[in-house]
């Protein structure tokens, strides 16, 4: 839970300085979306060679990578969701354009909290 909170708290604060930086044209939706998906899959292409079987990290192709589980691509469309907040955000924060987005960035941090969860019992129950 502390993981979504304070990625999500990155994102917003990152999507704010560049706001203001930038003389308030930059979008707090668009940079959430960039810090909150954006780096994660590039995380995932620099290292899906590693858990290919044979490499240095899956030596004996046992091991199955995080890209491949269903719950690290839900968490990647819950992160989405959750710069829903930013994009509430950009439309004027307390307006009737910004209720769907804040919908989507509420449901966004309860899916992201579920599948950690899951994660984390998951990673107990096999260690």
């Amino acid at each position: 839970m502390r993981y979504v909170i304070a990625t999500a708290v990155i994102g917003l604060i990152l999507g704010l300085v560049l706001r203001h930086m930038g003389g308030g044209g930059e979008p707090v939706g668009l940079t959430m979306v960039a810090v909150m998906v954006g780096l994660p899959l590039v995380g995932f292409l620099v290292t899906i060679d590693d858990d290919l079987p044979g490499s240095l990290s899956n030596p004996d192709g046992r091991q199955l990578g995080l890209w491949r589980a269903w719950e690290s691509w839900v968490d990647i469309g819950a992160r989405a969701a959750v710069a829903g907040v930013g994009f509430a955000i950009d439309s004027g924060w307390n307006t009737a354009a910004a209720v769907v987005p804040w919908a989507i960035g509420a449901a966004g941090v309860v899916t992201s909290v579920l599948v950690h969860r899951r994660i984390s019992r998951r990673a107990v129950n096999v260690g």
